[in-house]
């Protein structure tokens, strides 16, 4: 299978990608507008936390047409509005046969505290 995506040979364990992002007063408005939501939450609410981690798996590691197949987040903490989120992906698990991918996910915000962690499976894509 690795004949027909190249890519997928320069993946290794241990490969990183990482973003960071805050919601803003005006983002969670226009979130509420689009959710039919009457009043705006205090804290990130979670699927825009769980949002980040497709971009990132989406548009950098493993990149475009990735396909999740799985995803698992246990959250520990809520993420404050305007709070500074670092989110990051990391390969911890390539099955070439498959051309899956197994990465472990955390997002963190202030001073490094652990806002959620977790797993995602994705297909790689040709």
């Amino acid at each position: 299978m690795s004949e027909q995506i190249p890519r997928f040979d320069a993946l290794a364990v241990g490969d990183r990608a990482t973003t960071t992002r805050s919601f803003s007063d005006a983002d969670m408005a226009r979130w509420c507008d689009m959710m039919s939501v009457a009043t705006a939450p205090e804290q990130v609410p979670e699927p825009l936390i769980a949002a980040l981690f497709s971009y990132l798996l989406g548009e950098q590691l493993p990149g475009h047409g990735t396909n999740y197949l799985k995803q698992e987040m246990q959250f520990e903490h809520a993420a404050s509005v305007g709070e500074t989120l670092t989110v990051e992906v990391c390969v911890s698990r390539l099955r070439r046969d498959k051309a899956l991918v197994d990465l472990d996910t955390t997002c963190t915000g202030s001073e490094g505290r652990t806002i959620c962690s977790g797993r995602a499976l994705v297909l790689f894509a040709c």
